[in-house]
């Protein structure tokens, strides 16, 4: 997922943002949609992968019955999925500001030279 959020940056970026910090830099790649887009991609749809996932983090899926990401669902694997949401959400905000750093805000704050 790192390499597909640091793609994302690069693709998204023209070089002449001003991002001061990874808060601004997630917030960013969340309102242009590309965040939830690779989300999605990494959340499983089969079964047995979110029942063996389930078993070691129910206390997202708890969190997402919680916040009413799961009202007016009554598929338990649809709410597995909501929960798996919530993880991977975390975990994209945990690589941006692993990125951010990791790069030391060089790769975001470039001077435009055309």
């Amino acid at each position: 997922m790192k390499n597909e959020i640091l793609d994302a940056i690069k693709e998204i970026l023209v070089g002449d943002e001003k991002i001061d910090n990874s808060d601004v830099l997630y917030d960013l790649l969340d309102y242009s949609g590309i965040l939830h887009e690779i989300i999605d991609s990494h959340t499983d749809v089969y079964h047995y992968d979110l029942r063996v996932w389930a078993v070691e983090n129910w206390k997202y899926i708890e969190e997402a019955l919680e916040e009413g990401i799961c009202e007016g669902v009554n598929d338990y694997h649809k709410t597995i999925q909501a929960g798996q949401y919530i993880a991977l959400s975390e975990y994209a905000r945990f690589c941006v500001y692993e990125l951010f750093n990791e790069y030391n805000g060089v790769l975001f704050n470039r001077e435009v030279t055309a």
